[in-house]
């Protein structure tokens, strides 16, 4: 079980992180970008776990394509990434269709129908947290899928600033009556895919490495019958941001349930790391995406001995 922390101890970091994020909604977003940037190469060189687990993860998917100075590079850079994202996630009120029209660069708005709503995949990559809230001022009716923080105090500011805008956000854990509900509605979900998943997940390859995908959005788009779409928001180097639309991924109906789950999962994970290779040092490489699953794994071994196609 998680070591709970000390009440007192919780209860300041949560008043830091308010008063943080308070803090940063005054500020010009410049401003906010150099703060967040700072933070970041800090914790960088002042949190070993945030170096060792960064390049771990480097080394485990670019190998000797890359020395190890780019990857030093990428992993600071991501880490400094981070810091942006937490120092820009007050201004979510802000993101309407003006600031829209002024500062994001939109491509591929055409292989998306917002009226129709569909699955939006992304990843930890560049300002995951904007992407939401820029579809929903583009036009769509916008609804994502969140995880819970453990302190009811950050969480609640965290969901407020996330519902500010008009987006819908969905408790990660039994989300899936609502997103068919939702999407059936027509409405546009956002799920983010990168990471190692706890359930529901299928093997799967990300770089070329074994790890762990989530089934999540081909089991929900297939009984909604809609389409998947893969979407990124990253900076600029001029200070803009580029949102891109690609076109819907194609998923394979061969009536063998558990073959298609695996494909359609590898699929999925593919097109996010399209995305990601395209901006590395903007991706959350903090994480451990090809962190063992020993219970996953004996889940898939049991199924692969019975033969099952349960889902």
């Amino acid at each position: 079980m998680p070591r709970r922390r000390n009440p007192f101890v919780q209860w300041c970091l949560t008043t830091a992180a308010v008063l943080f994020g308070r803090l940063t909604s005054l500020l010009p977003l410049p401003v906010c970008h150099a703060l967040g940037r700072l933070l970041g190469r800090a914790a960088y060189w002042l949190v070993p776990r945030v170096r060792r687990v960064a390049l771990a993860n480097l080394d485990l998917a670019y190998g000797d394509d890359l020395g190890p100075r780019e990857k030093r590079r990428i992993a600071k850079t991501a880490a400094e990434n981070v810091g942006i994202v937490a120092a820009e996630f007050s201004h979510i009120p802000k993101l309407d269709a003006d600031f829209v029209r002024r500062h994001v660069t939109v491509r591929g708005q055409e292989h998306i129908d917002l009226e129709r709503g569909g699955f939006i995949i992304g990843a930890h990559l560049g300002n995951w947290e904007w992407m939401a809230p820029v579809v929903f001022a583009l036009g769509g009716r916008t609804a994502e899928v969140v995880r819970p923080l453990d302190d009811p105090r950050l969480d609640a500011f965290v969901d407020r600033t996330r519902r500010s805008t008009g987006v819908v956000t969905i408790p990660k854990t039994g989300a899936g009556p609502e997103l068919l509900r939702l999407l059936r509605d027509g409405c546009i979900v956002g799920v983010l895919v990168d990471q190692s998943p706890r359930e529901n997940g299928v093997p799967v390859q990300f770089y070329g490495k074994p790890c762990w995908g989530t089934v999540a959005p081909v089991m929900v788009a297939a009984r909604a019958r809609k389409p998947a779409y893969p979407i990124a928001m990253t900076r600029d180097a001029n200070g803009r941001y580029t949102v891109e639309f690609a076109p819907p991924i194609e998923m394979v109906r061969s009536g063998d349930l558990r073959a298609d789950l695996i494909e359609n999962s590898q699929r999925c994970q593919s097109a996010i790391e399209e995305l990601v290779r395209r901006h590395p040092e903007q991706w959350l490489w903090l994480h451990r995406r090809w962190k063992p699953r020993p219970r996953l794994e004996a889940e898939w071994q049991e199924r692969n001995r019975r033969g099952g196609t349960e889902e």
